[in-house]
């Protein structure tokens, strides 16, 4: 029998059963995942900047994949708004140790999602998220089901530099091994040159660990009452 990967709170947030911790809030899910990992990396200027034909994006912690299809969203409007443009793909990697059922994934996306076209791509990860590869059109999702440490292995065998990564863990506090310094290094190898982070924390040995790893990192302001966020790039 599968194990509840989430249970709710009395305000409808989504908890974690092995972390003890929240997906997010469940009201502020949508424009705190877009500030974070969308504007944290710039990313409708940076595929604007682009200079190949696929943009590639990595991610330690799929969850419900609400950055991915915020991520896929603002890709669809990038190529409406730009048709001709040389950056023609995306593809997004992620890892992912305990997912969600498709009766918690198609509940998380009803509670957070108003807006009718992410409703519209979430009914298709729905539909297509029981394969660990997924194509829709001109966009690739990819999952790693399998415990973080092995992610830089996985992602090695498939001979892809990260343009930008969303480091999307539960608290570092709760699941310190997402925030490790030997995975913060595995990922800055595979990172490509200019490549760019994003997270939601700013906890000082995360930060560090980043450091650590080879990153350029600066603070930025967080989203709504959190104070701080991290960013940074790969210069070399």
């Amino acid at each position: 029998m599968h194990k509840l990967t989430i249970t709710w709170d009395e305000n409808q947030t989504p908890m974690s059963t092995y972390f003890d911790d929240v997906y997010f809030n469940t009201k502020g899910a949508i424009d705190e995942t877009t500030y974070v990992f969308i504007d944290g990396n710039d990313l409708y200027q940076r595929f604007l900047r682009h200079k190949q034909d696929t943009f590639i994006v990595g991610e330690t912690g799929f969850g419900s994949g609400l950055s991915f299809l915020l991520l896929w969203q603002t890709f669809l409007h990038f190529r409406s708004q730009h048709p001709n443009h040389i950056l023609k793909y995306l593809a997004f990697f992620s890892v992912e140790k305990y997912p969600l059922s498709s009766d918690e994934l198609i509940k998380v996306h009803n509670n957070v999602i108003s807006d009718d076209s992410l409703l519209l791509l979430a009914k298709q990860l729905q539909t297509h998220l029981i394969d660990s590869t997924c194509q829709f059109d001109n966009v690739s999702l990819t999952i790693c089901y399998d415990d973080i440490s092995n992610f830089s292995k996985f992602l090695a065998k498939r001979n892809v530099l990260i343009d930008a990564w969303f480091f999307d863990g539960f608290s570092p506090a709760k699941n310190p091994d997402m925030w490790a310094e030997s995975l913060f290094k595995d990922c800055y190898a595979l990172t490509a040159l200019n490549g760019t982070f994003a997270t939601f924390t700013a906890a000082g040995f995360v930060r560090r660990n980043l450091l650590n790893a080879g990153f350029k990192v600066r603070k930025r302001k967080g989203f709504g009452v959190k104070r701080e966020m991290l960013i940074g790039y790969r210069d070399e």
